[in-house]
């Protein structure tokens, strides 16, 4: 693999579109709509991981060998095929790659041979296996089995069986554990093999020979010796700090770069990566031709993405974020706060609500993990006699404290150590553990410090793994169960977002476009990805209860009596969650006057029932994954079975119809803000697949559900022929958001330079919730202008110097006709002159 510097950079993209494949959706189905991606105006299609997965992945992200491309999407042929297609049409692609972890299990012949051979193997080192686990000395866990090892051997849910591969034992017919060569030598005889499965013991004694052990599937919340993908633990972590795992899992990515197949790489999970830095640039020096390198990274309040990295930036969660902000009415944060805890009966700390989560996950799920670290802090402490009476517990405690008051998802340090910034954040978490458990006294502290701040050299091995768990721990502490417990406002509890933030400023958006116009141009900006919780615009729609919260708050109560079963109570916080999401996810389309039919109401139903039922598991207050409460999960399905039922005698749908009109035009305008404020900030616009159209899905896999093309080439066909976009399906059919993305992007084609490398300037409003700024480039200005929720007053251009020979990009495709001014059909305008 041949690694030179690449300092000079293509053009950004001018916007990508992601697509997603899997089962029924391969290369050849995304090539035939080539096409149509050119026609919409994007320059690049985002790909979702192309190698080689699990049988049937629905996502990709369980990538098994990344030596091959995907069969069941079509192979390399079908690759090729579909690359040469988006080049034919002016399209480059990008590719979303997975260096953190591999799927794992019977599909995965690297994994495979760790199992047959164990530390022996030439693919143990990829995976990141302790050995020397002081409970699975020599042995590889494998939390796979239904039931406690002793009842499953009973029971035959171990057995050996041949296969073309030779005998092996397999775990409920599905899970293949490969035997060491000196026992598969003794299996020969098919008589042998029969006697071992009628002897469990002989079966006992020839399973406690191999090189991995076999446990209930919840046996890793206690003990894990492999660093997984969260929690996930049939997704194992890869080492590709070392060189040669670096090499092998890159090859085939390296060589479609090399080929001009591939046109820029975005990184999945860069946090999970023993040194993201070291690894982003050593890809950088590893592409053998310039390509734009972006990396999945949660960014906290005020954390900059590492310039040393050279990278080009996130994946856009922080500006859906900003964004997200600026659509909710600032001064209805009392109201709404009065509301919400008036209908579930409390006022939540979400600092505290933050930490316990953590605390949740760290002594929970992920308490191998914890304990594992603790383990190495431990053995430190016995050899130091300042810090040899620390006992474990307590030394367990102040690092949970400490880890649960970290304000980012991971630090970072090199050979230089830790940056001043990062060594400022684990100065504050341990001050603020001090202060949470002065208990269990300053000694624990201090010597925590010394070793995270590398104030002793003996800390960087601990340090490291620290910061391989803060990121998982705060990712399911916060993503995945405090923003399905804290239900104020669902619209901003989004990956990446400031749990417990509420509005966002003016003043915030202009200095993170400034920053980012700067630094980080070709930065991806997006709206909705795979891993969203909702749909940017059911967010939007969400965020229109803010314009009057005590009238959200009596139609919930209201609502509430009708649907509510005495005899099974739902949670009132969930009821909140409930009543938000389906405002949300409410299909546009279906008006008063246009009611969805009993399989259309019955088909949306069960995606309600589905995202409410994974959202009160995650929550994990009432139920959850794993040992839940099967009445309640009961319960919770029959409240939105009765709130969605299509009988006459249905009051509820009837009154929740009158709010959602209601709050229709709010959230329509909240739309087509965010949309052209995305496509006309500092960055690269990133479409998710489907999302020219209004984007309503809930959190995956519904926001992985098949996209009707066909709907949206016929849509754009006749947009392409003048008609209007009032007649492109209606307004609720998303005619003006596929208008507008199209004018925007047909503009974007036609001056390149004034979005990669306009000035950006903000222009000054009377009016504090009047957002407007120019993009500037040899002798080109562009103005946007925003009317955010929270103001009645019409913008007065002539007032932001916008009057004479300015035209409106906005409102002439969003009514089709022309002559439309201003703010006319939008409480957005997109100014450009000449």
């Amino acid at each position: 693999m041949t690694e030179q510097p690449v300092t000079e950079q293509p053009a950004p993209p001018r916007a990508t579109y992601r697509m997603q494949f899997g089962p029924g959706f391969g290369f050849a189905d995304a090539a035939r709509h080539a096409p149509y991606l050119a026609r919409l105006g994007v320059s690049h299609v985002y790909c979702a991981p192309i190698f080689a997965a699990r049988p049937g992945s629905t996502h990709g992200y369980d990538v098994i060998d990344p030596t091959r491309i995907n069969p069941e999407l079509g192979g390399e042929d079908g690759f090729r095929a579909m690359a040469a297609d988006f080049r034919a049409a002016g399209l480059g692609l990008i590719l979303d790659i997975v260096p953190n972890h591999m799927g794992v299990g019977t599909d995965n012949r690297y994994w495979q041979s760790v199992l047959r051979e164990g530390p022996e193997s030439p693919y143990a080192g990829w995976f990141d296996i302790d050995w020397n686990h002081p409970e699975l000395p020599g042995k590889l866990l494998l939390p796979i089995l239904g039931r406690c090892y002793g009842a499953a051997l009973a029971a035959g849910d171990l057995a050996v069986k041949v296969d073309a591969e030779g005998p092996a034992v397999w775990a409920h017919e599905t899970h293949r554990l490969p035997l060491r060569a000196e026992d598969v030598a003794a299996l020969d005889d098919p008589a042998e093999v029969a006697r071992l499965n009628a002897d469990r013991g002989a079966l006992d004694a020839l399973i406690a020979r191999q090189h991995w052990r076999v446990a209930k599937f919840d046996y890793d919340r206690g003990v894990i010796n492999y660093r997984r993908f969260f929690t996930v633990s049939d997704l194992a972590g890869l080492r590709v700090e070392l060189p040669e795992v670096f090499e092998a899992t890159h090859r085939l990515i390296l060589d479609l770069v090399a080929e001009g197949l591939v046109d820029g790489l975005r990184v999945d999970h860069v946090d999970g990566l023993y040194d993201p830095g070291d690894y982003c640039r050593r890809l950088r020096s590893a592409v053998s031709r310039p390509v734009r390198i972006w990396v999945e990274k949660i960014l906290g309040a005020d954390e900059p993405l590492p310039a040393d990295w050279g990278t080009d930036g996130t994946t856009g969660y922080e500006f859906a974020n900003l964004v997200d902000g600026l659509l909710v009415v600032p001064g209805a944060l009392g109201a709404l706060d009065d509301a919400y805890s008036g209908f579930v009966g409390r006022v939540p700390d979400v600092a505290g609500m933050v930490r316990a989560a953590k605390i949740e996950i760290m002594t929970g799920r992920m308490a191998g993990e914890l304990d594992a670290l603790l383990a190495r802090i431990v053995d430190l402490a016995r050899a130091d006699p300042e810090a040899r009476d620390i006992a474990p517990q307590i030394l367990r405690a102040a690092l949970v404290e400490t880890v649960a008051a970290l304000d980012v998802y991971r630090t970072y340090a090199d050979a230089a150590g830790l940056s001043p910034a990062d060594h400022a954040r684990i100065d504050a978490a341990l001050g603020r553990a001090r202060a949470r458990a002065p208990e269990l006294g300053p000694e624990v502290f201090d010597f925590l410090a010394a070793l995270l701040t590398l104030a002793r050299p003996e800390g960087m091995p601990v340090l490291r793994r620290l910061q391989q768990l803060t990121g998982p721990v705060t990712a399911k502490g916060v993503e995945d169960t405090l923003l399905y417990r804290h239900a104020r406002l669902i619209a901003l509890n989004e990956v990446g977002c400031e749990p417990g933030r509420y509005a966002g400023t003016v003043a915030e958006f202009h200095a993170a476009n400034a920053a980012r116009a700067r630094e980080l141009p070709a930065c991806l900006l997006t709206g909705s990805t795979h891993d969203t919780k909702r749909g940017e615009d059911a967010r939007a729609r969400i965020a229109a209860i803010t314009q009057d919260p005590p009238a959200f708050a009596r139609a919930a109560s209201a609502w509430l009596g009708m649907l509510e079963d005495p005899a099974r109570p739902i949670d009132r916080n969930e009821a909140w969650f409930f009543f938000q999401l389906l405002l949300g996810a409410w299909p546009m389309e279906w008006r008063p006057d246009r009611h969805p039919g009993v399989e259309e109401l019955g088909a949306f139903r069960e995606r309600v029932r589905e995202a409410m039922l994974k959202s009160a598991r995650e929550a994990a207050v009432n139920t959850r994954w794993v040992h839940g409460d099967p009445d309640y999960e009961a319960a919770l399905a029959a409240f939105v079975d009765r709130a969605l039922d299509a009988g006459p005698e249905n009051r509820f749908l009837a009154a929740f119809r009158e709010t959602e009109a209601a709050l229709f035009p709010a959230g329509l305008g909240n739309a087509l803000i965010q949309t052209a404020l995305r496509l006309t900030a500092p960055g690269v616009p990133d479409i998710y697949r489907g999302a020219e159209l209004w984007e309503q899905s809930l959190v995956d896999p519904d926001n992985r559900r098949p996209v009707d093309f066909s709907t949206r080439e016929g849509m754009l066909d006749a947009l392409d022929q003048g008609v209007g976009a009032p007649l492109l399906g209606g307004i609720e059919g998303g005619g003006p958001k596929l208008a507008l993305i199209a004018a925007l992007l047909a503009h974007r084609a036609s001056a390149p330079d004034l979005y990669a490398r306009g000035e950006y300037v903000p222009v000054a409003a009377a009016d504090p919730r009047l957002l407007a700024f120019a993009r500037r480039w040899n002798g080109t200005t562009l103005v946007t202008v925003a009317r955010l929720p929270g103001t009645a007053v019409e913008p007065d251009l002539a007032a932001l110097g916008l009057v004479g020979g300015w035209r409106d990009l906005v409102a002439p495709a969003i009514s089709g006709d022309p002559s439309t001014a201003p703010f006319a059909s939008a409480p957005v305008a997109v100014l450009v002159r000449p």
